[in-house]
């Protein structure tokens, strides 16, 4: 039997999406290190018991000597409901919640990214985990 997570997605969205290639971009040059910065805030409709998640991503060269295949400025939106039972609603939203819209916003770059002239972008790998939480202990190759 599947357990019902106490954390539910109701809908999602991308209120604003900024894909613009980069005419001068040259993929042969090898130059092309991209920084995203990654920004969420959590609010909560009372009267609806929803919480909404909203996930700001910006794409920026990682340096002024590169130049990057496309500018980028995405916001993903999340409804989710959480279980009543569930004494931490804030922290799984921060990290579960997030973890989804981020998912969601890859997949959407990789759509929108593959339809342009260059090599389709593939979010990073990232962790909301809270900075305060449990850590593990580092490996001896660390």
């Amino acid at each position: 039997m599947i357990a019902r997570a106490p954390l539910e997605l109701k809908k999602y969205f991308f209120p604003l999406v900024h894909v613009a290639a980069d005419p001068e971009y040259e993929p042969e040059k090898g130059n092309d290190k991209v920084h995203f910065d990654v920004n969420t805030s959590i609010t909560r409709d009372e009267k609806n018991d929803l919480f909404q998640i909203t996930l700001e991503i910006l794409a920026e060269p990682e340096n002024e000597d590169c130049r990057i295949p496309y500018s980028i400025q995405l916001t993903g939106v999340g409804l989710f409901t959480v279980s009543k039972k569930w004494k931490e609603p804030e922290r799984l939203l921060r990290i579960n919640g997030a973890s989804i819209i981020y998912s969601a916003a890859r997949e959407f770059l990789i759509t929108v990214t593959s339809r342009g002239p260059w090599p389709p972008v593939i979010l990073p790998t990232i962790s909301f985990r809270d900075p305060e939480g449990p850590k593990a202990s580092p490996s001896k190759e660390e």
